[in-house]
């Protein structure tokens, strides 16, 4: 991802004027002392508009910022992270988190990595969410990737330059398979691209609900790049 891209695609978003809106959320739930990251995508019109929730244990965010020289404290003052309280992420804070946007906003679908995922999206399920398990492998991933580069070169996603998920971004590496699919490399990114993730999946979902149930990609094909 080229960063000058990226920023141009940083048009602001007004949570009040989203309010009510139909949204697709993507949630990758990193292990219990990592970031996590939740992503809303909004289909207005051409245009997908995002917001962004990230969480870290709040009793490591020194000992990161010290060991990664990544400004975590910065952002959680900012209001860009959240800390939870213990050395481990708190599952019920990411909950109800994600109960109170529902009340803002109307989210159909939740796709999710089943990576340490049974309990969070069971009792999201429990509250009657649409909770869609996500693969993470080429097949699943290739498309909606290729989509999302796409729309960031038209200036078709706004992300309103929430800063966590622009480091994200410049830290992302793509995986290309020999058929030419695409997928984010977790292993081979230098830091933590969850944001990336949980937008790709987010993504997907809004898509293929864009004009109900008809799908772009069937629309004008999978991008090849």
């Amino acid at each position: 991802m080229k960063l000058d891209k990226w920023d141009a695609c940083g048009l602001p978003v007004d949570e009040k004027e989203l309010e009510g809106k139909e949204c697709y959320a993507g949630i990758d739930l990193a292990s219990s002392i990592d970031i996590t990251a939740l992503v809303l995508v909004f289909p207005v019109g051409e245009v997908f508009k995002v917001l962004c929730y990230f969480w870290v244990p709040e009793e490591n965010i020194y000992e990161r910022v010290r060991k990664d020289k990544v400004p975590y404290d910065v952002w959680v003052k900012q209001g860009y992270i959240e800390a939870t309280s213990g050395n481990v992420i708190d599952y019920k804070a990411i909950k109800k988190k994600i109960l109170e946007l529902s009340e803002k906003f109307h989210i159909r679908e939740i796709a999710f990595d089943r990576w340490g995922m049974v309990q969070l999206s069971q009792e999201l399920a429990d509250e009657g969410f649409e909770m869609v398990p996500f693969g993470q492998g080429f097949a699943s991933m290739s498309a909606p990737t290729k989509e999302m580069i796409k729309l960031v070169l038209e200036r078709k996603i706004h992300h309103g330059g929430n800063p966590v998920l622009r480091w994200m971004a410049d830290n992302m590496v793509l995986k290309e398979d020999p058929a030419g699919n695409l997928k984010p490399d977790k292993s081979k990114s230098t830091e933590k691209i969850d944001g990336m993730v949980a937008l790709i999946m987010a993504l997907d979902r809004a898509i293929r609900h864009k004009n109900e149930q008809r799908s772009v990609y069937e629309e004008r094909g999978i991008l090849e790049l």
